[in-house]
């Protein structure tokens, strides 16, 4: 005879309240193209090379570029100084699946080499076709003796 012993369930903790983070409103985002091809992943290394950008990917394989910006109506005490008269994208927002609450969890980028990295590992055919053109070799500035000139459009 076998006896069954009860376990406790396991309490999920609570999802970390807006008013606690705030981080959404530090920043705005734009869904972007996968890297799954040369231009693609050619674009992902541009918006990097921006200041106070990155790129993100979602737990479900939406990428994004994220733009550093702190929303003008955010106070300091993370609360919405226009909450009653907020935009819908704010209205349709659910922290429960925000990315400091989202079980699935993302990947951020926040340099080039972090891109070129994560696609060396993962896809490195496309790797090697980006980093033949459009990837300045590491250790190398991207104007050096030989490169094209800064003004030069490379297509």
């Amino acid at each position: 005879m076998t006896t069954r012993i009860s376990l406790p369930l396991a309490r999920a903790t609570e999802p970390t309240a807006c008013t606690d983070c705030g981080r959404c409103c530090t920043y705005v985002s734009v869904g972007i193209n996968p890297p799954r091809t040369v231009r693609y992943a050619s674009d992902v290394l541009w918006y990097l090379y921006h200041e106070a950008v990155s790129v993100y990917r979602d737990g479900d394989g939406e990428w994004s570029v994220v733009f550093q910006t702190r929303c003008r109506h955010l106070g300091l005490d993370r609360l919405c100084r226009i909450y009653p008269h907020r935009p819908l994208i704010c209205r349709e927002f659910d922290n429960t699946t925000c990315e400091v609450n989202a079980p699935e969890g993302g990947r951020a980028f926040a340099t080039p080499a972090e891109f070129l990295d994560w696609l060396e590992d993962g896809s490195p055919a496309l790797f090697r076709r980006l980093a033949a053109r459009f990837a300045p070799p590491a250790g190398r500035p991207a104007n050096a003796a030989g490169a094209s000139h800064p003004t030069q459009v490379d297509r």
